[in-house]
């Protein structure tokens, strides 16, 4: 394969996210400068597009269903793509190894499986792709996560450290700080005047369909002395409250991969995600607390062309606690206007933003990593071009909480 060119493939180009990101690429300074740097852009998808394609660079292939590494390394091989971005959910063990014998470069935005295997949980996932079980791709670079969360989130939680350490004079690591724990958290308002009505929609922001997978996977978790700890129930029943931005919200403990990740580097404190979904599928979800399939619930899109009238906001960051020091919250709050004014919304602007960030620096580090083993700085520059200066909420007077302490009174009725 010639790889003097850049070459560009990207799978899942007629998504939310795909659309996210190529609006960022045709109209950003930071979409600018990327494309600048390559010398084709070549989209495909399993479905014809919607609408227009809003990238002029863009070559648009025909409509192709990825069902196997074959299948994927026929595409690199046919084009000499040498570099693929996945905005979609082929299978990312199968697909790197494909890649890397092919001498292509690899993203995606979360670790995702074939279809046609069936859900697995997502520490099972991820753990086939950190060591030990991480296979030894030694050719190219793979960044696996590079969204909002994970992605974005991984690169807070250095952020943050290093915030807090200059607000209070100590050297920028957890034992320093006498870091208790670092929750993740993310609080989505957005409410859409066009949604369809019932309490038998599930609307959602990104994908509802694995929304609900996530949410309905059999044990929320956290992470504790670099290992996953299951919290003994499943995400929908409980809600955990945590700081997000400078209010409380309640959310589920989500079982997240960045959870997973961070631990590796920052294993002696407490990690979870705490994410407060949308009012009207919280809603939904109380109404029917039984139903535990996708199948079950009319599924609805809260991002153009699905839903227009939108607006609220997705605020997510990273929440460190500190014996010592009190709380410290660092993150991005994301208007949904923002969004609307590229043809998206909020949460897929913000995913947008960390495939960019994440995309700028494809191929600085050799096999399968994560957003935490790059320059995190570069990559939040890059993050807040496209959503503006991060938030920093401080409170040195807040109380050390655990998982346990901040577990809501009846949080198992909706």
């Amino acid at each position: 394969m010639n790889h003097s060119n850049r070459r560009a493939l990207i799978i899942g180009c007629h998504g939310g996210v795909g659309y996210a990101v190529l609006a960022l690429l045709q109209q950003s300074a930071a979409g600018q400068r990327l494309r600048e740097q390559l010398d084709a852009i070549l989209l495909v998808d399993r479905k014809p597009p919607d609408g227009p394609v809003p990238l002029e660079q863009g070559v648009l292939l025909p409509p192709t269903t990825i069902e196997s590494a074959s299948d994927l390394a026929r595409l690199v091989r046919e084009h000499q793509i040498t570099e693929v971005i996945d905005l979609s959910s082929i299978d990312t063990l199968d697909c790197t190894r494909a890649c890397d014998e092919l001498g292509a470069h690899f993203l995606c935005t979360s670790v995702e499986e074939w279809p046609w295997r069936g859900s697995i949980p997502t520490d099972e996932a991820i753990a086939r792709l950190i060591p030990p079980r991480r296979p030894a791709l030694s050719r190219r670079g793979h960044l696996v996560g590079s969204g909002a969360n994970p992605g974005i989130v991984n690169a807070l939680a250095f952020a943050a450290i290093e915030e807090l350490a200059r607000r209070v004079g100590v050297a920028p690591t957890p034992d320093a700080l006498e870091l208790r724990a670092i929750l993740i958290t993310e609080d989505d308002t957005t409410a859409a005047r066009d949604a369809p009505h019932g309490d038998d929609v599930f609307a959602m922001t990104w994908s509802p369909a694995h929304c609900l997978e996530e949410l309905f996977e059999p044990r929320a978790f956290a992470a504790r002395d670099g290992n996953v700890v299951g919290l003994g129930h499943a995400p929908t029943e409980r809600r955990y409250r945590a700081r997000c931005g400078d209010r409380v919200i309640e959310g589920m403990a989500v079982p997240h991969e960045e959870t997973v990740t961070l631990t590796r580097l920052l294993s002696g404190v407490e990690i979870a995600f705490i994410y407060q979904i949308p009012l009207a599928a919280r809603c939904a979800l109380a109404a029917h607390p039984e139903w535990r399939s996708t199948d079950e619930w009319r599924l609805h899109r809260l991002f153009p062309p699905f839903s227009t009238t939108l607006a609220g906001q997705d605020r997510v960051g990273v929440l460190l606690c500190s014996r010592r020091f009190g709380e410290l919250w660092l993150g991005f709050d994301t208007d949904v206007s923002a969004g609307l004014a590229l043809g998206t919304n909020a949460t897929q602007l913000q995913v947008a933003a960390g495939v960019l960030a994440g995309w700028t620096q494809l191929g600085s580090r050799v096999g399968i990593h994560f957003v935490e083993k790059l320059d995190w700085q570069g990559f939040l520059s890059v993050v807040s071009e496209v959503l503006s200066p991060t938030v920093v909420v401080h409170d040195p007077t807040a109380a050390l909480l655990t998982l346990v302490d901040r577990v809501e009174v009846g949080s198992g009725n909706w």
